[in-house]
């Protein structure tokens, strides 16, 4: 473990036992805190628990928040501004956000509807941004990651309601910015996502907000990737690992990006024991959560599925192409899906000879639509 992990890690726990000792000041006494501002401090700590992956500890902060806002602050027609404001924070950024991170994507969902009357009548434009980017990556993890024009429209949506969302304006239009640099990515308009990204990482780098500079790095070094750039990829490699590093332990899926690319810029320079010394390293990594990056499978997997296939070692390159094909991972092109698909189907009707030229053929595919 590294000092900057070790020091992130003290003052995470700094951080943790002030919201506690907040709350037992703001409780205490004959005339209490106003139940917003507790209810307020509740969220927040919810949030800091759920990005530790602490969960039944945010899900327990929530609920004190659920219960000092009441059932009125849930209402559409509440007078209530600073109540309800504080609603939509808790049921966006807190139960709907950690929907999503533990892929509970119904539970999401059904949070997300919730809100929207609440949303249209008293909605401000930070909590208008949340609710796009959420209601889209509810629907992206639901469809594989396949992107069409309704998730762009929010998307930009997100981004037009940030510019006017006050002091937090320039982080809340970083935010929607990357992540329609990444829904770009993933939809290959490269050109266009290496720009968006680009202005995600510029507002990141200019007020600082660690967790977008690691989201924008590690999103722009798989646009280089995309785009055969294997000069971007060994310049922004670098970064992009310094920048997860700077965020702390809990981002496994960011730091698998990171290692992906790694092993297909390994690839590249003919390095094979690397390409598989970073895929068994990454298989050791907790991909359970949202990091949408542990759906990018395909990355990492393209190269081993090439190492294991010049060796002749077809069984492991089929092990490859069904890990690519799997459900929980994003969904390839139809042709190339297929490809790898009918090399499974022929290894397992014992034609290895047939599964091989399969997987040949998927590689050239997955070179032609820029996955490899």
């Amino acid at each position: 473990m590294t000092k900057a992990v070790q020091d992130l890690m003290v003052e995470v726990a700094r951080i943790r036992d002030a919201f506690h000792a907040a709350l037992r000041l703001a409780s205490a006494g004959p005339r209490p805190l106003d139940p917003v501002l507790r209810a307020h401090l509740h969220t927040r700590l919810g949030r800091l628990e759920m990005h530790e992956k602490r969960h039944a500890q945010a899900a327990a902060a929530f609920d004190a928040a659920q219960a000092l806002l009441g059932a009125n602050a849930g209402r559409a027609d509440s007078t209530d501004d600073a109540a309800t404001d504080q609603w939509l924070e808790l049921m966006i950024d807190g139960w709907a956000s950690m929907h999503l991170w533990c892929l509970e994507l119904d539970l999401a969902l059904a949070v997300l509807e919730q809100v929207r009357p609440v949303l249209e009548a008293h909605g401000a434009p930070a909590r208008k941004s949340a609710f796009y980017r959420f209601w889209t990556l509810q629907k992206l993890l639901r469809n594989r990651l396949r992107v069409d024009e309704e998730d762009l429209a929010n998307l930009r949506a997100a981004i037009a309601v940030a510019e006017h969302s006050g002091e937090d304006r320039d982080k809340d239009v970083g935010y929607a910015t990357d992540f329609l640099g990444w829904a770009l990515w993933l939809l290959g308009d490269l050109a266009a996502a290496a720009e968006v990204e680009t202005r995600a990482l510029n507002l990141a780098e200019r007020i600082g907000e660690t967790v977008l500079l690691d989201l924008a790095l590690m999103t722009l070094t798989l646009i280089a990737l995309r785009r055969h750039d294997t000069a971007a990829v060994r310049a922004l490699l670098p970064r992009a690992f310094e920048a997860t590093r700077e965020v702390g332990t809990k981002m496994d899926g960011r730091l698998a990006a990171n290692m992906a690319a790694a092993a297909w810029l390994a690839w590249q320079d003919g390095r094979s024991d690397e390409v598989l010394r970073l895929a068994a390293e990454i298989e050791s990594l907790d991909l359970t959560n949202v990091g949408s990056a542990a759906m990018h499978g395909w990355t990492f997997l393209f190269p081993v599925l090439a190492v294991r296939l010049a060796a002749g070692a077809t069984a492991e390159a089929v092990a490859a192409a069904r890990w690519i094909i799997d459900p929980s991972q994003q969904l390839l092109p139809d042709d190339l899906t297929s490809a790898l698909a009918a090399a499974c189907a022929s290894w397992d009707e014992g034609d290895p000879v047939l599964a091989a030229q399969h997987l040949t053929e998927a590689l050239d595919l997955a070179r032609a639509r820029a996955y490899f």
